[in-house]
């Protein structure tokens, strides 16, 4: 019975249609600890650049739900400072570079014909080692307010967004967590079928 509801269905779908976007993305980063540390240096990140694909499908007249595959990299400055003598400190920066694997999966719901607002989870693999940040690898999630403009067969997105990295860590960490943070602008270009 199930499957003979799910099949009826199917014809309802294939109206609404089927989406392929890619998209490139640039955000501003913020690494913070999750407890303040008096003493502790900071991490600063250049911006984030992401590449990826996304797959979306429709259900009903505003809603869809979307994943895909994104690769993100960045440089990461460490300052660190260091005294000669006890008289005169110098301060050093060590670049290190971030690279994350992640999927997104985040529903969609229209708000007119232009707009709309989406919200899910992200499941991040971080690529890179030896970052003096802690491990990103996990789930997050993200928020944002898009644009979006269509024609028969294409498509083009513009999503402001935010997102925050390994809410849920895939590993327990030692030590004080560090929390990932981004605010970005994604821009995509797509076909409909």
């Amino acid at each position: 019975m199930l499957i003979y509801l799910c099949l009826l269905g199917l014809p309802v779908f294939a109206q609404i249609g089927f989406e392929v976007k890619s998209y490139f993305e640039i955000s501003g980063a913020n690494v913070t600890p999750k407890v303040d540390l008096n003493g502790r240096s900071s991490v600063y990140m250049n911006n984030i650049k992401k590449f990826g694909l996304l797959f979306s499908n429709g259900f009903g007249a505003n809603f869809r739900i979307n994943s895909g595959l994104n690769y993100s990299y960045s440089i990461a400055k460490h300052p660190l400072f260091f005294c000669l003598n006890d008289q005169k400190c110098n301060r050093i920066a060590i670049e290190t570079k971030f690279k994350m694997i992640s999927i997104p999966v985040y529903a969609e719901y229209g708000l007119g014909r232009y707009l709309y607002a989406a919200a899910g989870p992200v499941i991040d693999f971080q690529l890179s080692e030896g970052n003096s940040f802690s491990d990103q690898s996990g789930i997050g999630y993200l928020v944002g307010l898009g644009g979006k403009v269509t024609t028969d067969k294409l498509l083009f997105t513009v999503f402001p967004n935010y997102k925050r990295h390994s809410v849920i860590p895939f590993e327990k960490q030692r030590g004080v967590k560090d929390i990932l943070q981004e605010f970005g602008v994604q821009f995509g270009v797509g076909c409909k079928f």
